[in-house]
């Protein structure tokens, strides 16, 4: 199971204070909510760095496949094929080059997917602190309160991703298809 994309520490760290008694028994389930959440809105990538995965991909009678876990690092194996068969384009895309077509379940061995240092992980890391710090901010879940002519709105306090998380996550890590290239 992949794990969430900040500790408590990087939480306390993006909040400017320390956690309290109550919330720290809560923080890293809800670090791993968030970091579940943005990984459905990347159209499932799993992001975080993952050596030697297997996968099975659909062929369809074409020579090239999309691998589907961004970035590529490397490709190992494909099973039951020699290394001369295919070629890595050193991006996404697997090509036959034995003169046959991808027929059938093609098993690729690679490893994908981004270190705690590079920057695309470190903006899933903050997203996931500002998804998990807006519930500390309003643990009530408080959506609008109002004092006289005071009326104050706040952002939704459930493990969510505002709109704008949505977009950036999207950007960085969305995926256009998987598996067949046509």
């Amino acid at each position: 199971m992949l794990g969430p994309f900040a500790s408590a520490a990087d939480l306390r760290a993006q909040l400017g204070r320390d956690l309290t008694a109550d919330e720290l028994p809560h923080v890293d389930r809800l670090l791993a909510g968030a970091s579940h959440l943005i990984r459905m809105t990347a159209g499932y990538q799993q992001i975080s760095r993952v050596d030697h995965d297997t996968v099975t991909l659909r062929g369809s009678g074409t020579v090239v496949l999309r691998l589907p876990q961004r970035p590529v690092r490397d490709v190992t194996a494909v099973a039951g094929l020699t290394a001369a068969a295919w070629r890595w384009d050193g991006g996404e895309l697997l090509t036959r080059v034995d003169g046959y077509c991808w027929d059938g379940p093609a098993t690729v061995t690679y490893s994908h997917g981004h270190d705690p240092e590079d920057v695309a992980y470190q903006v899933a890391a903050l997203i996931a602190c500002d998804a998990v710090k807006r519930i500390l901010i309003n643990p009530e879940m408080i959506r609008q309160r109002s004092i006289d002519d005071y009326s104050e709105t706040l952002a939704d306090a459930r493990v969510s991703l505002m709109p704008g998380e949505q977009d950036t996550i999207r950007q960085a890590f969305g995926v256009r298809n998987w598996g067949v290239v046509s």
